[in-house]
């Protein structure tokens, strides 16, 4: 019976130190300490982003249209 007890509350339990936890990094971030800006990117960092293949490909026609736009910058002729 105890360790029913202990199932029903263990999620609750990790619920509330979570967001314990998230009210202070609030309070951190807006009083701009480093703590939280070291612990945003760090998380940032580890943590795997499930569109990973989307980022590059759209990073790489970014690259491909401002190229683009510099060469046909380069052939116009600026009158002045």
């Amino acid at each position: 019976m105890e360790n029913l007890l202990v199932v029903m509350l263990a999620p609750w339990l990790v619920f509330i130190v979570l967001a314990i936890f998230a009210c202070w990094l609030v309070k951190l971030a807006r009083s701009r300490k480093g703590i939280a800006v070291a612990f945003g990117i760090f998380v940032q960092m580890f943590s795997p982003d499930p569109m990973v293949e989307q980022t590059i490909k759209m990073v790489q026609v970014d690259k491909r249209v401002v190229k683009q736009k510099e060469q046909q910058g380069k052939g116009k002729k600026l009158v002045p």
